[in-house]
């Protein structure tokens, strides 16, 4: 597990609602109720459909392309993330991450 200390935090916070904000193919929640320091692990420089926590804004983020300060075709995130997560099916990613709309609401749950 990438990062153990923020994936507990966020199973023991489940199910979370919440608005979606992007920032160039990046989405990210508005602020959770999750508070996870950044783990030793944490990346500044992520790959594309990671999943990451971020500690400085106590929110969720889902990578599917390049970030506004992307350069060279690296993803970077405007500041360390935890990772906690890949997308493994992104057969529709395009079709899918590019049709959610700004402040969209969403709830993210474990998987039954």
């Amino acid at each position: 597990m990438l990062s153990p200390k923020t994936f507990k935090a966020i199973l023991e916070n489940l199910p979370i609602e919440i608005s979606i904000n992007k920032w160039g193919e990046e989405l990210y929640t508005d602020r959770t109720t999750i508070a996870v320091e950044q783990e030793d692990n944490a990346k500044t420089e992520v790959n594309e459909l990671d999943v990451a926590y971020w500690p400085e804004g106590n929110a969720m983020c889902l990578f599917y392309g390049p970030t506004p300060i992307s350069k060279d075709g690296k993803i970077p995130a405007y500041s360390p993330v935890n990772i906690i997560g890949k997308i493994i099916d992104s057969s529709n990613k395009d079709d899918i991450l590019n049709q959610i709309k700004e402040r969209a609401k969403v709830i993210i749950r474990e998987s039954i």
